[in-house]
Parts: structure tokens; C-alpha cells; sequence
């Protein structure tokens, strides 16, 4: 008798210890879940207090004030990004009337491609100043590179955001006072510069995407020779141009 009460005070024992533990357990996850839940909520709701900062700010210094922080969290990486994307003053001028924050397509965020607000503010502020659309910089960062800044191609010789090529634009590089491609403002500014050139010499965005795409020589003997005007190349991006100029009107009108 003495002995199968022991063996039932056992089992009553080993089951409060199994309950006991399953309760620790679940109270660790639910309150690892928790806190999760409560990191996330606090970044939704930074990240939505700096977008009215920003949609609402009256200086460059009111808009440039943690920005780059908040911003590169909503991307879900570590605290710090690349030192290049801190490598330029927000300081851009008076061309900022007008900025509308751009979210990338979700397929390339997906797979690792960032236009952070600076580079955005900084993109659309160059834009103004060489009379160059600033949707088709961007349509053109898309179809490119995907938002990928360290994107390299064509075996190594196109670089960056808009895929130049330094053989061709070391002296473009050199009065703009860029050094590094894979920067991701000079890039731009070098792409950007280019494409008012090519805009301005060709008359049409369609021929400048096409020699921009081909070169001058390419352009004339294997499209235009041919009839050839608007090709998959341009056309893409050219569409891509409309939308994101629609996605930025909507985005200013609400």
C-alpha cells in the first residue's frame, strides 16, 4: 500500500513538473512574441511619425533630422546601412517643393533593393536643376539595377544605380567630380547629367533611352537604320515613367 503511494505521489510530482515547465515555456514565447509585437508596432508608428515629419517639414534641416535612421529600419536591416548613403549633405537647395516619398516595388525590396529618402531627395532635387523628368531617373534605377546601388554588369564594367560605364564617362566623371560609381549620388549625378545631354542632342526621351541603351553608333545602325524607334528597351521604361509619375500624384494629392 505504502509503496503504490509513493508511486502515485511520483507521478503526481513528474506531472506537475512536466505542467509546470509546458507554462514557463509558453510564457518565454509569449512574452518573446510580445515584446516582438510591441518592437514592430513602435516602428510602424516611427515610421509613420517621419513621414508626416518629413510630407510636413518647412527646412531641409527640419526633414534631414533622423531621417536616414528611421528609414533604414523600414527596410528590416540592421541598425546601420553603408556609410555611402551617408556620404552627401541634404543640404540640396530650394528644389524640394514637391518631393512625394517613392516605395519601391515590394519584388525589389524583396530581394534587397533600397532608395532610401536621401537618395530620393537628392535624385529629385538634381532633377529640377537639370530640367530631366525625375520619374524617368527612376524608371530608369528600376529597369537598371532593381534599387540595387552596388549592382554591377557587363562583366564588371557598368556600375551602380543607372549602370554607367567609366570607360565612357571618365571625363564626364571628372567635371562632375565623381570618383566612385557605386556611390550612390554620384552615379546618379553622372546618369543624370548624361541623360539631359542625350535629351537635349536627341530631342525625344524615347532616342535618348535607345542611345543610351545602345551608344550613338549602336542606336543609329541597329535600330534606327532599321525603323526601328521604340523597342522593348524604351518602351519599358517610358511606361514605367507614366506610373510612377501617377503613383507620385496620387501620393502628393492624399
Amino acid at each position: 500500500m505504502e509503496r503504490r503511494r509513493r508511486e502515485r505521489h511520483k507521478r503526481i510530482r513528474k506531472r506537475i513538473i512536466i505542467t509546470l515547465t509546458i507554462v514557463v515555456i509558453c510564457a518565454v514565447a509569449a512574452g518573446i512574441g510580445w515584446h516582438h509585437w510591441q518592437q514592430a508596432q513602435a516602428r510602424k508608428k516611427t515610421r509613420q511619425e517621419t513621414i508626416e515629419r518629413i510630407l510636413n517639414a518647412e527646412t531641409i534641416a527640419d526633414m534631414s533630422a533622423g531621417v536616414a535612421y528611421e528609414f533604414r529600419n523600414v527596410r528590416g536591416q540592421q541598425e546601420t546601412e553603408p556609410d555611402v548613403f551617408a556620404s552627401m549633405s541634404m543640404d540640396y537647395g530650394d528644389e524640394i517643393e514637391g518631393f512625394v516619398y517613392y516605395e519601391i516595388p515590394e519584388e525589389y525590396q524583396r530581394t534587397g533593393g533600397y532608395f532610401p529618402i536621401e537618395v530620393q531627395i537628392y535624385t529629385y532635387c538634381l532633377c529640377k536643376q537639370q530640367g530631366v523628368r525625375y520619374a524617368l531617373i527612376v524608371a530608369m534605377i528600376e529597369h537598371e539595377s532593381g534599387y540595387h546601388y552596388d549592382c554591377t554588369g557587363d562583366d564588371g564594367e557598368s556600375a551602380g544605380y543607372m549602370q554607367i560605364m567609366q570607360k565612357y564617362h571618365s571625363e564626364r566623371m571628372e567635371e562632375l567630380s565623381a570618383t566612385d560609381l557605386l556611390n550612390p549620388y554620384q552615379n546618379i549625378r553622372v546618369g543624370v547629367d548624361y541623360m539631359r545631354e542625350l535629351i537635349e542632342r536627341y530631342g525625344t526621351i524615347q532616342d535618348a533611352l535607345a542611345v543610351y541603351n545602345y551608344g550613338a553608333t549602336g542606336a543609329r545602325e541597329k535600330l534606327w537604320s532599321n525603323g526601328i524607334y521604340v523597342y522593348s528597351y524604351n518602351e519599358s521604361i517610358m511606361q514605367r515613367m507614366k506610373e510612377i509619375e501617377e503613383e507620385l500624384e496620387n501620393g502628393s494629392s492624399n
